[in-house]
């Protein structure tokens, strides 16, 4: 028995010794053989800072009105997309390069959609036979499926861990990244645009989890920093409640508990931040 607990310990001890070994060769390949490790932001700086995003998609039919097509198939007739996002942040550096903050978030989108169902490149030829029973079979083969507009915003918090390498040992640039662990809540509210359609659909949506970014930060003369970040894995525990009313006053509610891990790899989320660094104290 002692000799299986005496082979696990050090099976650990050399993984532990691998990793680090590991690690610290990563490390050291953003070092600059001249300069060796150069601090980029140094222990004891505080700063402020507010990043943000913003992006707009729409669709439209032009010359037929059937709008962008997905496989000849899935049209939008009319549609567009926006979303938005602003966190200002606060960090104070516990070490050379080693940040902890706090960042408040807010998120938002708003969607306007009219989705059909288009097999007329399909199989329009089939029933083009030439009369007038084929030209309306034909028509019919253009389905509506959704014309709703939604609306969603989204309140947070998060508390931050960022780690910056200077680039090849450069006081100008860095690479970073960076964890962070949150909570937010969002309303999302969704509901027909054409008149005679009957049901409003309200989702309330409480968040917890933690996201995993990098990015690079390009310092200015003034003390300031530009920075962009991509997001790369999230693991989120959702808590929803869903209310859908019809117009003849019945409701219909459920819950959702659901723990998802995804990766977020993804240009829509790309961030750009600004943030402006206050030197420390010297000491007298």
């Amino acid at each position: 028995m002692k000799k299986i607990v005496f082979a696990l310990a050090a099976l650990a001890v050399s993984a532990q010794l691998f990793a680090q070994g590991t690690v610290n060769s990563i490390l050291r390949r953003f070092e600059d053989p001249a300069k060796g490790k150069v601090v980029f932001i140094e222990k004891g700086t505080r700063t402020l800072g507010i990043s943000g995003t913003y992006h707009s998609f729409d669709a439209a039919g032009l010359a037929n009105g059937d709008g962008y097509s997905i496989l000849s198939m899935l049209n939008i007739g009319s549609g567009n997309f926006r979303t938005w996002a602003v966190a200002p942040t606060f960090s104070y550096f516990l070490a050379d390069d080693f940040s902890l903050g706090v960042r408040l978030e807010y998120t938002g989108y708003q969607l306007n959609t009219d989705l059909k169902l288009d097999l007329r490149d399909v199989l329009g030829g089939i029933f083009d036979d030439g009369t007038e029973e084929g030209q309306e079979a034909i028509t019919d083969l253009n389905v509506p499926i959704s014309s709703r507009h939604m609306h969603h915003h989204k309140g947070g918090v998060a508390l931050t861990a960022r780690k910056y390498l200077s680039f090849f040992g450069s006081k100008l640039f860095a690479v970073f990244g960076e964890g962070r662990l949150y909570g937010s809540y969002g309303v999302t509210s969704s509901y027909p645009l054409k008149e005679g359609t009957n049901k409003i659909r309200n989702t309330n949506t409480l968040d917890i989890g933690l996201k995993f970014a990098v990015g690079g930060a390009l310092k200015l003369r003034d003390g300031s920093s530009f920075a962009i970040s991509i997001p790369l894995l999230g693991m989120t525990w959702d808590h929803t409640i869903q209310n859908k009313t019809w117009i003849n006053g019945n409701n219909n509610n459920a819950r959702l508990n659901s723990f998802r891990i995804a990766r977020n790899i993804d240009f829509i989320g790309l961030q750009f931040s600004y943030f402006r660094c206050i030197a420390p104290k010297k000491r007298k």
